[in-house]
């Protein structure tokens, strides 16, 4: 039993959300602790975690990181396609 085969914009696709997510959770979850945990306030976490949201930096993070994403799974498809 193979496994079907994936044409490259599918796997362009899947390496952008891939990209994207991986960037938002660690700008996210990265900025949350080092501005926000371990200050003795209950709500400094939440409030962290309200600032990153609505900063554009996050987004713009999250955008690259998706852009890096598709640019390697193009590289990487286009290589496997000259192996065939």
């Amino acid at each position: 039993m193979s496994t079907p085969e994936r044409t490259t914009a599918q796997v362009v696709v899947a390496w952008v959300i891939g990209g994207a997510a991986i960037t938002f959770v660690v700008v996210v979850f990265g900025t949350v602790l080092l501005t926000g945990a371990g200050t003795g306030n209950f709500f400094d976490p939440w409030r962290a975690l309200g600032r990153v949201l609505t900063t554009g930096s996050t987004w713009l993070a999250t955008l690259g990181g998706g852009v890096v994403g598709g640019v390697v799974a193009a590289i990487v498809a286009g290589i496997q396609d000259k192996r065939k």
